[in-house]
């Protein structure tokens, strides 16, 4: 199994949660990988546009927020950036490859 095979695979039952929090004067997000049975683990962190945040403040799927498509270019910016992170994500977080 190739790597992107693995990586279509594991991207249906991923969720993304954002969590808003104020760092000095800058609004940023810290936003989290939701995988089965609840495990929650880090991804990062990046300023966001109120566009953004309510795309991700409810959960929303890994392979429905890589097929985002908008003006925004925060939101363009969290896609592509979440689309380069994820083979590191894979080779790191234990139970995404289990």
């Amino acid at each position: 199994m190739s790597k992107r095979e693995k990586y279509a695979n594991i991207s249906d039952w991923i969720k993304v949660v954002g969590i808003s929090r104020t760092k000095g004067y800058k609004r940023v997000v810290d936003y989290y990988l939701i995988g089965p049975k609840g495990k929650k683990e880090y991804a990062f962190t990046r300023k966001y546009t109120s566009n953004t945040f309510d795309l991700v403040k409810g959960g929303i799927g890994l392979k429905q927020l890589l097929q985002v498509k908008s003006r925004d270019k925060k939101t363009m910016g969290l896609v592509s950036y979440l689309s380069l992170m994820m083979p590191y994500f894979m080779e790191e977080i234990e139970w995404l490859t289990a």
